[in-house]
């Protein structure tokens, strides 16, 4: 990130960073003087520090102004946190400072803020260190510049004590180093960029979908739901059901962290088959605070064991472990590691298993667990927190297992393994036509049914008529007939559409029914309870492009696209380039407005939207499946995309103006063989070399 300032002559630019491999951050600063004057100047460098451990600021603040404390030497400050002898941070110059500042309030000054500190005023630091109370890292710098003239300050802030500050600095002082730095990053995610690129009639499209999107679901993966700053940060651990749902979309960017996730998540999942909700992966391998050495016993902070992460059924969510079939099968599709199937991963309270065994758990476990309609049983809760159903039934989750079954099947083949290919599709094809029978309401799907029966979702509910999150899923999941999957969608336009994105539900609950859970107790408009919720909104994306209708796929996408938010920000107060987790629905008076941005599963799922489904290029086990489904104004499109040790370069004409369906293909100027796409079952076409780099022309028709 770049900030830059042009202020009485004076232009600024500060570039922060954090380059590969470091547990640092850079600050590359050039002053240049604009004027035609000489000018001395005072430059102060500035950061405040803050603790590291969260439950203890909010839960027990003063052992964290007691334990802090802070000195300097040699130009570099280092900040301790004395309860931790192992815990240290530093903040430095490459140039050696005037002078520093190590508390907060001797810098800034009583009764200020960062507005007007006392040492910037008076042009002076007053060396300030010491044990205990607020600490800061504050280097003051003295420049003379000739009109014209520049000077560039480099500054560190990283983790570990004054030593390796020293290192740090030696490293970045030699000449070019920074620049080097700056560049292998810019490679790093050039990289990733280039596995997918596209270039489509719409520009908003393609910034999104070539940079924003994968930036952001890039940046869920690494955090995955550990710190969610909007909501203070307290919550520590990987988000079972987001962070699979995260790695589904991420694999083709960045298979390394993904497989390092799955791993983590199948060690999070019980034997009997689901998965633990919230769980600090290293905590729970280690048995121990990953922060904290065997053996070390701290005042208010207790080292937690494995075993105070399990829970039993009364805490299990009744879709989280089959997102993590998802993951995996994907992950596998794109990268070709069929080895990874049959390692072998333990189990969070006893037992190991390979990991195909692990996916085949998941889907039995809901497969035991269904209610007295035989719809499947929801829990604490499906992918919607607020649905508490308990003893209930959710079509959600229904859908989510015949998907999961029906990737066991396709990987069970993948392996030889012929017995449960029969078995799983079998159980697929059970499941489905049990949601038909019981779900359909007539002119849509219902989301379920209460503990006692009643039914959620129906034409005949008072509020919460009718639910998005499950629609899309039915056509997905190959449940819906193509009547029904029409039907359902169109009452999907009809009742939850906006221009500014698709409601959760509709009407809102105005009435408290605990019986339904949470939702009823939110207000109307906000969050689940009738806002446009962002994550689901890819589902009918897709729903509509396996369906056949290009134009409707993209209304939805341009709906909610960040970028497209962009002209009417005063509304929107998000940033313009990534997904936030929900707009405010049609029954609230901030219609529009976006709140939480970045840590949402929407990045992941929009971005699989765009490129497998509407631009139609996914991954199978076999092959490159090149199946569009486009508005039919767009004249064309084109691709390049790895896929294991092969790039294609992929042009898509629409000579005819269609949405979808393969008229004609080329591979290397040679014709392609057309087949029908399971999913779809449209004509499409299949890349199966997996080397080299080939030219694909594909014609709709």
């Amino acid at each position: 990130s770049v900030f830059e300032s042009d202020y009485r002559g004076i232009r600024t630019s500060q570039r922060v960073f954090v380059p590969i491999g470091e547990d640092a951050e850079l600050w590359d600063v050039t002053v240049t003087n604009t004027g035609d004057a000489a000018r001395d100047l005072s430059l102060f460098g500035y950061v405040e520090f803050s603790f590291h451990t969260v439950s203890i600021d909010n839960q027990n603040f003063q052992m964290s102004l007691y334990a802090a404390g802070s000195s300097c030497a040699d130009g570099i400050i280092e900040y301790d946190f004395y309860y931790e002898p192992w815990t240290y941070h530093h903040f430095l110059a490459v140039d050696q400072p005037e002078g520093f500042d190590c508390r907060r309030d001797d810098f800034i000054g009583l009764g200020r803020t960062e507005a007007n500190p006392i040492a910037v005023e008076q042009g002076r630091c007053s060396g300030s260190a010491g044990t205990t109370g607020n600490h800061c890292g504050a280097l003051h710098h003295k420049v003379t510049l000739a009109p014209g003239e520049s000077q560039r300050l480099t500054y560190i802030l990283g983790y570990g004590d004054r030593a390796v500050g020293q290192r740090r600095r030696a490293k970045y002082a030699a000449p070019g180093a920074v620049d080097a730095a700056i560049a292998e990053l810019a490679q790093h995610w050039r990289a990733k960029q280039a596995r997918l690129r596209v270039a489509t009639p719409s520009q908003d499209f393609d910034t999104l979908i070539n940079t924003w999107t994968l930036y952001q679901m890039e940046t869920c993966v690494v955090w995955s739901r550990f710190a969610s700053f909007v909501e203070v940060g307290g919550r520590t651990g990987l988000g079972y059901r987001d962070t699979a749902q995260d790695t589904i979309g991420a694999s083709l960017a960045n298979p390394a962290k993904v497989n390092q996730r799955m791993r983590e998540l199948l060690h999070g999942q019980m034997a009997a088959g689901y998965g633990l909700h919230l769980f600090d992966p290293l905590l729970f391998a280690e048995n121990q605070h990953p922060d904290i050495p065997v053996g070390v016993k701290l005042p208010t902070v207790v080292p937690g064991g494995a075993a105070d992460q399990l829970h039993g059924l009364e805490d299990a969510c009744s879709d989280d472990h089959l997102w993590v079939v998802g993951a995996v099968v994907e992950y596998v599709k794109e990268t070709g590691d069929l080895g990874f199937l049959r390692e072998v991963i333990p189990f969070a309270d006893e037992g190991e298993a390979t990991v195909y065994e692990h996916l085949k758990r998941a889907v039995d476990f809901t497969d035991a667990h269904v209610g007295a309609h035989g719809i499947a049983q929801g829990l604490r809760a499906d992918w919607n927190d607020c649905l508490n159903l308990g003893g209930g039934e959710t079509a959600l989750v229904t859908f989510l297992h015949v998907w999961a079954a029906r990737l066991l099947a396709e990987t069970a083949v993948a392996l030889g393994e012929t017995a449960d290919a029969a078995a799983y599709t079998a159980m697929a094809n059970r499941v489905a036509a049990v949601a038909e029978r019981e779900l359909w309401d007539g002119a849509w799907y219902l989301r379920g049914f209460t503990k006692d029966g009643v039914k959620i979702g129906s034409a005949a509910s008072p509020e919460g008529q009718i639910f998005l999150e499950h629609m899309g899923w039915a056509v997905l999941s190959g449940v819906a007939s193509r009547d029904h999957g029409l039907a359902a969608m169109d009452a999907v336009h009809d009742k939850l559409a906006s221009p500014y994105g698709l409601h959760l539900c509709a009407p809102s609950f105005t009435t408290v029914d605990d019986s339904i859970g949470y939702v009823t107790r939110v207000y109307p408009g906000v969050k689940e309870n009738g806002a446009i919720f962002s994550h689901p909104n890819a589902w009918p994306v897709i729903a509509e492009a396996i369906l056949g209708r290009g134009e409707r796929a993209m209304e939805y996408y341009d709906a909610l696209a960040p970028a497209r938010g962009n002209d009417a920000i005063e509304r929107r107060r998000t940033e313009p380039y990534v997904y936030a987790q929900f707009l405010y629905g049609r029954d609230h008076e901030w219609y529009g407005r976006a709140e939480n941005p970045w840590l949402t599963g929407t990045a992941g799922w929009m971005y699989q939207a765009a490129t497998k489904y509407v631009l139609g290029v996914r991954p199978g086990f076999g092959g490159l499946t090149v199946d569009p489904c486009v508005p039919g104004e767009w004249t064309g499109f084109t691709l390049t995309r790895r896929w294991r040790d092969a790039v294609y370069h992929i042009e898509v004409r629409n000579p005819s103006g269609v949405s979808a369906g393969v008229a004609q293909a080329t591979v290397d100027g040679t014709p392609a063989t057309l087949t029908t796409d399971p999913l779809t079952g449209r004509t499409s076409v299949l890349l199966t070399a997996t080397t080299g780099e080939h030219e694909v022309v594909v014609d709709l028709g």
